[in-house]
């Protein structure tokens, strides 16, 4: 069946010698995994590996069998084009988290227009955006409401942030629990959109702190998630 859709780049890999396989989150068809022949050596074809970068958006065709096997595309052209975020070392920096993240836990996505609606004005927000040291810690948040572990934020009043339940409660001195601090960090995330997050003011052990916990909460909740290997660099990134 030919079909055309968005799409959006998680992350390739080198297959002999000039062939790519890479893998796609797309909004008709969910993940999927396409093989892209001679793209690395040819200059001339209408796939070129510079449309394959980590998080490029893509509009493709594609001859979808649906089989589980490796799937081709016929076509494809970058849209919408980003300005910055391949060359700001910070936000490529973002990205190649973001790539390590989305990679896992978009394993076996299935088709969600609005997970992909969102990635995409995500990744659009954070090329066009001056300022983005939170922006990893809201975009995590956020992932948990589409990965099933949300927050509570019914009990939301409660001053402590239980990672096992993912509720608010009172039994702060017991384990897996947040401090006050980095549970009033959490609501402050949750009740703030993407346009007022760099009004959340943290310095780098508060921010790595949280970031750090969030990680915890996905390694909870998702029991193969492994901690991305880039968390160290971005970690690194922000002064305050």
């Amino acid at each position: 069946m030919l079909t055309r859709t968005p799409a959006i780049v998680l992350s390739t890999i080198k297959y002999g010698e000039a062939d790519l396989i890479a893998r796609l989150y797309t909004r008709e068809l969910g993940t999927q995994s396409y093989m892209l022949k001679g793209v690395r050596k040819s200059r001339k074809g209408k796939l070129r590996i510079s449309y394959f970068q980590p998080l490029i958006q893509l509009d493709i065709v594609t001859q979808h069998k649906g089989k589980g096997s490796l799937e081709y595309i016929k076509e494809a052209h970058v849209t919408p084009a980003y300005d910055t975020i391949y060359t700001d070392i910070i936000k490529s920096s973002v990205v190649m988290f973001f790539s390590e993240m989305l990679t896992q836990l978009l394993t076996e996505q299935q088709p969600d227009a609005n997970l992909y609606d969102y990635l995409s004005s995500i990744f659009q927000f954070l090329d066009q955006s001056d300022a983005v040291a939170n922006f990893s810690i809201k975009t995590l948040l956020d992932l948990t409401a589409h990965m099933g572990f949300q927050p509570d934020v019914e009990t939301i009043d409660f001053p402590y942030f239980n990672l096992l339940d993912g509720s608010f409660d009172n039994n702060g001195v017991l384990p897996h629990h947040a401090t006050i601090e980095e549970s009033n960090l959490i609501k402050l995330f949750l009740g703030t959109n993407f346009a007022a997050i760099n009004e959340i003011k943290m310095n780098r052990e508060e921010r790595n702190s949280l970031l750090n916990l969030v990680i915890d909460y996905f390694q909870i909740h998702l029991h193969v998630f492994k901690k991305p290997t880039s968390l160290t660099i971005l970690k690194q990134l922000f002064d305050s």
